[in-house]
């Protein structure tokens, strides 16, 4: 890259040492260093990065497999538009030429090293299509190493690369003068269980990769303010008008930036916990102002509630982005740095720009740092978030209120509230039935099915079985899950087995129903009945018995309640009882069977049966039948003398045929 001259200013700004800002929490598998410009006359992005890679596997690795993500907005054929159609389709029909976006790798080689002498590899570069054999897609790439990379040993590639920074189509892109760069960069992909994982650009999923250090230097014009992952090391500015951003972060998989002249930028030191602190960034558009203690307040919760209830965020800074009106961006994460977005006139108690902020923030655990696989498990991200969204949310905020927009103008009822309980529900009783929880992410029926299973149905699983193990169990084995894995690549079996190992027991059967499972959550009380109670009259035990009910004697009954099962998940359930005379009895029901009947004698009726009492059952899809009230029956004791005289009317109304 060509640099610059002559610079006539030099700015470092440090407010935490280089030493601190470069600690390493993990081993640095795949680390970056940049140096990029953008071009904004022509919006392209000339780069070179230097890419040092370690094979930490126990094979010898023969070739590396690269994502070039922008190129899923190189044309209408591209995987990622293929899937999003018509909506994708709709949109890019009217690109022009200059808005469609590229990645071209113009160079790529091995430098020298201990493990590697210099090599180009540019001429064995090959398009992969390892998801759908679509061979006009072209988001990801390979190339043949001379020789294999032992286990253990390192590699460092030079890359030079053009990218053409596309009209926003979803998560990325430049609009008028507001940039969001993710995903922009050649970026190698994660090795393991004997290959490459490495997924091409889908419409209904995100990303994957391994920890390392990231060294980038962005060069631009001086009037943007640019927010990026990680610390800012450094600003240059040069007699051409352009400045030099350096930013650096260790122990990160991802690097993302932004850049605007219309940026409003706010900074502040935030203590979390005792002796921790982070700082925080707001990049705000100027008609957001009014907004900027909303959002602060937000991300000040999320770190502070997310630090307690699942390990005190270890990063010196953190970025929030509020992102420009009809940018397609708003709402994306990147290690240290995401997205929110605000609506014109969101009041307060709507749940935004609350909500997203504590999403994207909560988004650096449950991506971050427990570096779940987006593409093959993505409800191990999208629906641990959304858990930790709504928990966060209603301990600062308290419930959110219901929201309305007439004429795109939104209206707060005040008084009506909705519990964190509902939280997801409606999504997986409009879905029920389409998909397991566990699939790709492009895998689903549909994005609604993708949406409701990877966010909605793993939000309602974890608010279930956190009523069905207790506070005191769940709170620590979450906090155990998400620390365990910081900086790894957890399965669902690793998850199951934390859970089991907090439970003492194997919790299979509850979590593989919702996991594996696409079977609804659905019990109900099915009829509540009160009948007079018979006296004993027969033979027994060889003898005749008649008996006779005391003069004045209180009269008894015979009361059942049916509780069914309507869904196809089963777990244990609870029945509360509640009699005319206030008493309440507790039953249990293993909930395997279809029906269970529950039978009573005495003096005594059933009023009341509620199944689920304690709304454990947070993934039941009807509430509405897990309750049923009956009226005590006073004249049961009359019963049978009614049942006589229908008999006797009917007699003599036949008999008066004849006698007429």
């Amino acid at each position: 890259m060509r640099k610059t001259l002559v610079t006539v200013g030099f700015i470092v700004l440090l407010t935490g040492s280089l030493a601190a800002s470069d600690e390493n929490l993990c081993p640095q598998v795949a680390s970056y260093d940049m140096d990029v410009r953008l071009d904004t006359a022509r919006k392209v992005i000339i780069g070179r990065e230097t890419l040092t890679w370690s094979n930490t596997s126990r094979d010898s690795v023969g070739e590396m497999w690269f994502h070039l993500y922008w190129n899923a907005f190189a044309n209408n054929a591209s995987t990622f538009i293929v899937e999003g159609r018509p909506t994708r389709q709709e949109v890019s029909r009217e690109f022009r030429k200059e808005d469609w976006g590229y990645s071209r790798v113009e160079a790529i080689r091995i430098l020298p090293g201990p493990s590697s002498e210099p090599y180009d590899l540019k001429p064995s570069l090959t398009f992969r299509h390892p998801d759908d054999n679509n061979a006009l897609d072209r988001t990801v790439f390979s190339v043949t190493l001379p020789k294999p990379l032992r286990p253990g040993q390192t590699i460092r590639l030079e890359i030079t690369w053009e990218g053409k920074v596309p009209r926003p189509l979803a998560r990325t892109g430049v609009f008028k003068d507001y940039y969001l760069l993710g995903q922009w960069f050649p970026k190698v992909g994660v090795y393991g269980e004997g290959g490459w994982n490495c997924h091409q650009f889908h419409d209904t999923s995100e990303f994957f990769a391994d920890y390392g250090t990231y060294d980038v230097k962005i060069t631009l014009p001086s009037a943007f303010v640019v927010g990026a992952t990680g610390r800012r090391l450094e600003l240059v500015r040069h007699a051409d008008g352009t400045a030099t951003h350096r930013y650096h972060q260790a122990s990160v998989h991802d690097f993302a930036w932004t850049a605007s002249p219309r940026f409003l930028e706010y900074q502040q030191r935030f203590k979390f916990a005792p002796g921790k602190t982070t700082e925080i960034t707001l990049l705000l558009q100027p008609e957001h102002k009014g907004l900027k203690d909303r959002y602060l307040k937000a991300v000040m919760a999320a770190v502070k509630l997310a630090s307690r209830n699942y390990g005190d965020y270890p990063y010196e800074t953190v970025t929030c982005v509020d992102p420009a009106y009809n940018s397609r961006s708003g709402g994306m994460e990147y290690p240290t740095f995401f997205t929110a977005g605000a609506d014109f006139l969101d009041p307060v108690g709507s749940g935004d720009p609350e909500g997203v902020t504590i999403h994207e923030f909560g988004h650096g655990y449950f991506y971050g740092l427990v570096g779940s696989n987006e593409f093959e498990n993505p409800w191990m991200d999208e629906g641990f978030t959304s858990f930790l969204e709504s928990e966060i949310y209603d301990e600062a905020y308290g419930p959110m209120l219901y929201t309305r927009r007439y004429f795109g103008i939104p209206v707060v009822f005040k008084d009506i509230k909705i519990p964190i309980e509902s939280s997801g529900i409606s999504e997986v009783r409009q879905t029920a039935g389409l998909d397991m929880m566990q699939r790709y992410a492009w895998q689903f029926q549909d994005a609604e099915s993708y949406s409701a299973n990877s966010y909605a149905k793993a939000e309602v699983m974890l608010r279930t079985l956190k009523r069905f193990l207790g506070e005191a169990v769940f709170a620590p084995m979450i906090k155990d899950y998400s620390q365990s894995f910081w900086f790894k690549h957890p399965r669902p079996q690793d998850f199951a087995s934390v859970v089991n190992r907090h439970a003492g027991r194997d919790m299979g059967w509850f979590l593989d129903q919702f996991v594996y499972g696409a079977e609804t959550c659905d019990y109900a009380v099915g009829e509540v009945g009160n009948e007079p109670a018979w006296p004993l009259k027969g033979w027994l035990d060889g003898k005749y018995v008649e008996e006779k009910t005391p003069a004045g004697a209180a009269p008894l009954y015979e009361s059942d309640v049916l509780v069914r099962r309507l869904g196809g998940i089963k777990v244990p359930v609870e029945i509360q009882v509640t009699f005319d005379d206030g008493r309440v009895r507790r039953e249990t029901w293993d909930g395997q069977l279809q029906w269970k009947r529950f039978s009573y004698k005495g003096a005594s009726q059933v009023v009341l049966a509620v199944v689920d009492p304690d709304f454990k059952l947070v993934a039941d899809i009807n509430r509405t039948n897990n309750s049923l009230m009956r009226r005590p029956n006073r004249l049961a004791p009359w019963k049978a003398a009614a049942n006589w005289l229908g008999w006797f009317q009917h007699a003599l109304e036949f008999f008066s045929i004849f006698g007429g």
